[in-house]
């Protein structure tokens, strides 16, 4: 056994000594519902110009949200990190905006996007404090204590000081700006960062906030942790959040963040997988309903190669259950929008479809590329995909994989063609372009 095996098993003891369990799950309407939420983010203006997106391109992409991709169900806006100009508080220390630069507030834009009947996402970490709040010393709501009572020692940066839940009155902090951006009309809470708290701080501190965000969520708001270690197999994190991230950063977005990055290693810390697909397989054995909905980051179209490219990760975050989180923007889409607007895989969405794949095992390029999950009348969903750079066949066998006696389709649908290949007996298999997929809705008696 050569030492590569050596350390990949030891890995493998140390991330599964402690199984998650379902009944260990946070329970929420979120996570009942089992499938992520459909919304644009702010991520590419931001990772593109290193900067925080202005308000003027932040109102045209909401207006473009609403006339383009509303009607097919996307109906939220979040803002997205370049958080550290948001200094502008209120008396409580609250953040009362994204960026100085910003005219309007947070509650601002909440009733905005609600009289067109969409929702605000917030990008920010309640366990922070802006430096503003820090230099104030603002008192903390709730107690006769002041900001730097509850600071901790190590600071995230220059503009964000960590709160330390060692310290009295660190429970009063955190859980107030929880209900703070509630009260603000915020209904996602985008918690950013969370792999620095627990290295700096210790797991026990990090549980704990986590602990004290989900009580003062309640089912109000939707709780997305974000760069987590998920030690044990994310046992914290299934406890306490509604949805993880599973990979690597999308950054300049392409094939490297769908398939490429990394691919086939895994690490002790964040993030455990370089690429989506990985970091889908890695913990698609906790995802579904009642557990935790797994985010695979953000999908940019237009740095994709070609149309198999980008209905492959589309697919794939569909098979899974993710997030569906549009970055591009109203003047880099170019003609992508297409694919997001497929009506039959956001029906998966919508009914909650949380796939698997066949294996577990990274190394099994074939069956790790076969995923199935099944519908609520009974009807099976299968994504066949390629991630090679060769033609690939993948194929599903009916009886054997799915379980439907006799291997017996009624019919067989092609869910990008849409089109019906009628009853078919035994199984589906295709032939695959490098980086292709196939989506099949199978009826049976």
């Amino acid at each position: 056994m050569n030492k590569i095996n050596i350390q990949k098993i030891f890995l493998l003891a140390v991330l599964f000594a402690f199984p998650a369990s379902p009944l260990l799950s946070r329970d929420s309407p979120f996570t009942r519902k089992g499938t992520g939420p459909k919304y644009w983010i702010a991520y590419e203006y931001c990772w593109t110009t290193n900067s925080a997106i202005p308000e003027s391109q932040w109102k045209a992409n909401i207006d473009w949200v609403d006339s383009t991709f509303k009607a097919y169900g996307y109906d939220m806006i979040c803002n997205d990190g370049w958080i550290e100009g948001a200094q502008t508080i209120n008396p409580n220390g609250y953040i009362t905006k994204y960026n100085d630069a910003w005219e309007h507030t947070f509650e601002y834009w909440a009733a905005y996007l609600a009289k067109r009947n969409m929702k605000l996402g917030v990008y920010y970490n309640p366990m922070w404090m802006s430096k503003a709040a820090y230099d104030k010393n603002v008192p903390v709501k709730g107690t006769s204590l002041k900001a730097r009572d509850i600071a901790g020692a190590i600071s995230f940066n220059q503009q964000l000081h960590w709160a330390d839940t060692d310290k009295k009155g660190a429970k009063e902090w955190i859980q107030e700006y929880v209900k703070y951006f509630i009260e603000t009309g915020a209904k996602y809470l985008r918690i950013d960062f969370l792999e620095n708290y627990e290295r700096n701080y210790g797991t026990a501190k990090y549980r704990q906030a986590l602990e004290w965000i989900k009580e003062a969520a309640g089912d109000d708001i939707f709780l997305s942790l974000v760069m987590p270690n998920c030690f044990n197999h994310g046992t914290t994190e299934l406890q306490y959040g509604d949805m993880i991230r599973i990979d690597d950063d999308c950054y300049d977005g392409g094939w490297d963040f769908v398939s490429n990055r990394r691919r086939g290693q895994q690490q002790a810390i964040w993030p455990q997988y370089g690429n989506a697909f990985d970091g889908f397989i890695g913990f698609a054995d906790i995802s579904g309903k009642g557990q935790m909905i797994l985010d695979g980051d953000f999908m940019r179209m237009s740095t994709m190669a070609n149309d198999n490219e980008r209905m492959f990760l589309f697919s794939l975050m569909v098979m899974a259950g993710s997030a569906l989180a549009i970055a591009d923007q109203h003047n880099t889409i170019g003609n992508s929008a297409w694919v997001y607007q497929n009506t039959e895989l956001l029906a998966l969405n919508d009914q909650g479809l949380v796939g698997k794949p066949l294996s577990y095992n990274l190394e099994d390029a074939d069956k790790s590329s076969v995923w199935t999950g099944q519908l609520p009348n009974g009807d099976w969903v299968v994504g066949l995909f390629n991630r090679e750079n060769t033609k690939q066949v993948r194929g599903i066998d009916f009886e054997k994989d799915l379980g439907i006696i006799g291997g017996n389709a009624t019919n067989v649908r092609d869910l990008w063609t849409h089109t019906d290949l009628g009853g078919i007996h035994g199984g589906y298999s295709a032939e695959l372009l490098p980086h292709e997929c196939k989506m099949i809705r199978i009826s049976h008696p």
